[in-house]
């Protein structure tokens, strides 16, 4: 009989096996992922082009932030709420679909939950356009926005459905879309996230190119 021998190495390669096993995101030709679009487009190019193993530090974050969703789901599911609700709209070359976190059909009220390390002092604009489109495409109005720090702080922000960012979304995704099918890299979109993005020295380098 071998005998089993667990390392870090293995304890990592648990936690990268259950993060595929629970993944939500698949990519084909004809969909296009609402939390693709609503953040830096050219890393949303790059996951698809040129997909990277995350790190083990990131890993580890996710499977937190995972594990968190999981618990106010169950929770959540006695108290009359769906989780994992998939919705989708149609255009012509594609499909845009999302997953809302959680949603109560008695209230129609929409929540989309973020893990992060420290609670912004307003919510961040990616953030904003998912739940947007989240309600876009439920056809809800209200929605709430609630982070939940690594420290235990928590904070709620609510949102009502704004057309104009919704219109703004949709051009987006045409534009991302047509992008992955012509090949053609989409304009960096610099914030203060790029510092952690894992495809930035790709991104640096390449900015130099014609867009």
């Amino acid at each position: 009989m071998s005998v089993l021998r667990i390392t870090r190495a293995t304890v990592y390669d648990w936690i990268r096996q259950s993060l595929a096993a629970n993944q939500r995101v698949y990519f084909t030709n004809d969909v296009i992922h609402v939390s693709e679009i609503a953040g830096c487009l050219r890393k949303a190019y790059y996951t698809r082009t040129t997909p990277l193993k995350p790190s083990e530090a990131a890993l580890i974050i996710m499977s937190f932030g995972n594990g968190l969703h999981s618990q106010l789901q169950e929770y959540l599911a006695s108290q009359g709420w769906v989780s994992e609700v998939e919705v989708s709209w149609n255009f012509k070359y594609f499909r845009l679909v999302g997953h809302i976190d959680l949603y109560n059909p008695e209230n129609d009220i929409v929540l989309e939950l973020k893990t992060t390390s420290k609670i912004p002092k307003k919510p961040y604009p990616n953030h904003v356009m998912q739940l947007n489109s989240y309600l876009a495409m439920n056809r809800s109005e209200k929605g709430y926005l609630i982070y939940i720090s690594r420290n235990g702080e928590v904070e709620v922000f609510p949102h009502r459905f704004d057309k104009q960012l919704w219109n703004s979304t949709i051009k987006r995704a045409f534009h991302y879309y047509f992008s992955l099918q012509k090949k053609h890299i989409p304009k960096p979109e610099p914030s203060p996230l790029c510092t952690y993005c894992p495809f930035k020295w790709k991104c640096y380098k390449e900015r130099g190119d014609k867009q």
